[in-house]
């Protein structure tokens, strides 16, 4: 039997230094670095991995 639970969360759509994952009815949020890369790894559908490799501008 599933339950029907509806979560609610509150983000600044205005702030462009943040990623927002879901998993698990959890809201992750992650910085994102000034220069680099993020790749998000998804396993069977679900979020596992967030990489962020950061690089500098000189």
């Amino acid at each position: 039997m599933s339950e029907d639970r509806k979560y609610i969360a509150e983000i600044d759509l205005m702030n462009n230094k943040k990623m927002y994952v879901v998993k698990d009815g959890q809201l992750i949020e992650h910085e994102l670095p000034d220069y680099g890369e993020v790749v998000v790894t998804m396993i069977s559908g679900k979020t596992a991995f967030i990489d962020t490799k950061i690089k500098r501008k000189i």
